[in-house]
């Protein structure tokens, strides 16, 4: 299977998009730019977090609010 130059860059430029949809900063928080978040998006990552930032109009399902709220975590809805 030969890819395409155009193809290729597609790839890597998603794969580099979705590296940056969620990552931990350094003062504890939890930043998630998914229009959706599961309990699949922050699996393994609740770690040492305090605060869990999503975009303003994100949907969090109810699983991830009783999950952060079972560990304490703060939900904050941020305008973007």
């Amino acid at each position: 299977m030969t890819l395409t130059k155009e193809q290729i860059d597609w790839i890597v430029a998603e794969v580099i998009r979705r590296l940056e949809l969620v990552h931990t900063t350094t003062n504890s928080d939890l930043r998630i730019a998914e229009r959706v978040v599961t309990l699949r998006t922050i699996e393994k990552q609740l770690s040492g977090v305090k605060r869990v930032v999503v975009p303003q109009r994100s949907v969090v399902t109810p699983a991830v609010k009783d999950e952060l709220r079972a560990r304490k975590i703060e939900l904050v809805f941020e305008k973007v």
